[in-house]
């Protein structure tokens, strides 16, 4: 072999590596840097694979293999990753004269250990061993982990996290390095973040089957192995949700203590403690809770770009587990403040929820009629229904031009969208709609944006009576009526809305008009209840137009009956 050429590869590798381990020691770091060193150490990589495999070459080439490997975690295909380690464990083979028939990747470790056992080559080999424990880990493989570790320890690996454990811990990787070959991760650094990451997926496939005990047994068993600051904060959220599905909640909400004491930065178990205070019918709590959170987040949004640190081989890759992933999830700053205005209205603390629809309107900064995108599973509801349930708020403060104010907003920009005629049957299984052309998602915006403008003027109604402007709060209900007039629909969202034009035509004496709109309100045959109407649409004491339906409906047979009519 060439001694100038086998220099110049290493130094070719050692400067790939050097160079990322300077932007990796920057907070901030240049993730193109990530990309540079990945092509460079790949394009090595294919030119040293390009000469016949040769035993003075192959600690190079097991090196160089195993930089280009760790980089292409973040970067490849999973199943690329693979096929580049088995065809590098094959050159090995071939450089000390020895074959195998299987290509499964389980023989193809057992063969190539065995050929290197007395070499100083062991070492690289290790550390490849670790590229595809990682790999299995990124695909969920728990059983072949469990082959991998029987045939290197000698022990059986069951199914118990504990069992698994203890054959981690006997497990001996030898960590001899070449001081004049560079490498990206130290094979003790890789190992001593496989073990916790493999009992962890151990953990969530537990909880995938629901069962929560031996979840909770893994994840304190995880809790106590070394790990990266980061990632020690998600396994205490992790066994705080599994204490919560075991009707621990106060132990939950140790573990998520113990979460933000060790990474403040972790959202996801303040946003689990708010979950287990509501659940504890906890409001003050879960409020708190949830106004740290968005504090977090805001100041998380502004600072990530600047505090951001790309990592070599980062858990989450390790973890692609879609059990973690939902319960490490964490609404977007603006699901957050609605839903601390929602809980705010119905727990009676008004002020502090007009200001919170205030904030969240205002960061909104969209057109009201289109949809918002959050990062959560739960998502925000449409922008004018954050409108209406506003100045529904409103309203109860006392507010009532800021409420006919906001309400007008979404008449403006939702008017013009509405079509002359809308026929629904929600008794159907399908929604059939009179109209011919538009697709069912454009028919059903529209019936939306005939319910809102309905609700605006209904609300905006509300607001006049308050103001005993009986003249504009009439008006605005008529509105809202021959809004709804242009739909044919049962719904007890536009039931609602018609009482609250029979109350208001029969405390003005408009007993004829309150007879003819109570018979169109009784033309469904579905029962109302507040219980099923958005949040803007619920009744409260503080508005005297306010009315409790039954009292309606007997004042309103009371009438009949003076009449002698039948209803």
């Amino acid at each position: 072999m060439d001694a100038y050429l086998l220099e110049k590869w290493t130094q070719a590798n050692n400067s790939f590596v050097k160079e990322w381990k300077v932007t990796d020691g920057r907070i901030g770091g240049n993730h193109g840097v990530k990309e540079k060193c990945h092509k460079g150490t790949l394009k090595l990589l294919q030119k040293i694979q390009g000469v016949p495999a040769v035993i003075e070459l192959i600690q190079l080439e097991l090196a160089v293999a195993y930089n280009t490997l760790v980089f292409s975690l973040n970067l490849s295909s999973l199943s690329d990753v693979q096929q580049s380690l088995t065809y590098t464990l094959l050159r090995a083979l071939e450089a000390v004269d020895c074959q195998t028939s299987s290509m499964d990747p389980i023989v193809l470790w057992c063969v190539t250990l065995k050929s290197f056992s007395n070499t100083s080559h062991l070492s690289c080999l290790h550390s490849l061993l670790c590229v595809q424990w990682a790999l299995w880990l990124a695909s969920c493989q728990m059983q072949s982990i469990r082959h991998l570790l029987r045939d290197v320890t000698q022990e059986e690996v069951t199914a118990s996290s504990q069992d698994l454990r203890t054959v981690i811990q006997k497990l001996s990787l030898s960590e001899k390095e070449n001081s004049n070959l560079l490498v990206a991760v130290t094979a003790r650094e890789f190992k001593d973040l496989l073990p916790i990451c493999t009992i962890l997926l151990e953990g969530l496939e537990n909880i995938t089957q629901e069962n929560y005990s031996a979840a909770l047994v893994a994840f304190l068993q995880a809790a106590s192995l070394p790990a990266p600051r980061t990632l020690l904060a998600q396994v205490h959220t992790l066994t705080g949700f599994a204490f919560a599905k075991l009707d621990q909640p106060q132990s939950a909400l140790q573990s998520y203590r113990k979460a933000m004491e060790v990474d403040f930065g972790c959202h996801s178990a303040l946003y689990q403690s708010a979950l287990v205070y509501r659940q504890l019918k906890n409001t003050q709590a879960e409020i708190e809770a949830l106004r740290l959170l968005h504090s977090a987040l805001v100041q998380h949004t502004e600072e990530q770009t600047v505090n951001t640190r790309v990592m070599i081989i980062s858990p989450d890759v390790l973890l692609s587990s879609k059990c973690k992933d939902s319960i490490m999830a964490v609404p977007s700053p603006q699901l957050i403040l609605h839903s601390l205005a929602c809980t705010c209205v119905l727990e009676d603390r008004i002020l502090e929820a007009v200001e919170l629809y205030l904030d969240l309107m205002s960061s909104l900064q969209s057109d009201i009629t289109q949809p918002v995108c959050t990062e959560a599973d739960v998502s925000l509801p449409r922008v004018p229904v954050v409108y209406l349930e506003a100045a529904f708020t409103l309203l109860r403060a006392k507010r009532m031009w800021d409420v006919i104010t906001v309400c007008e907003e979404v008449i403006t920009k939702t008017m013009n969208l509405i079509p002359e005629r809308l026929v629904l049957d929600l008794s159907e299984e399908h929604l059939l709609f009179s109209m011919e052309g538009p697709s069912k998602s454009l028919k059903h915006e529209r019936l939306e944006y005939v319910l809102w403008a309905a609700a605006a003027h209904y609300l905006q109604g509300l607001a006049y009576c308050k103001m005993k402007d009986t003249k504009e709060s009439v008006a605005n209900f008529t509105r809202s009526l021959n809004w709804l007039a242009k739909v044919s629909i049962k719904s007890t969202e536009l039931q609602m809305i018609k009482f609250g034009l029979v109350e208001v035509y029969r405390r003005l004496g408009r007993q004829e008009e309150a007879i003819v709109c109570w018979r169109e309100s009784q033309s469904s045959s579905e029962a109302v209840s507040s219980g099923n109407l958005p949040l803007y649409l619920q009744t409260f004491p503080e508005v005297s137009l306010c009315f409790d339906i039954n009292y309606l409906k007997k004042a309103m047979e009371d009438t009949f009956q003076r009449r002698g009519v039948f209803t």
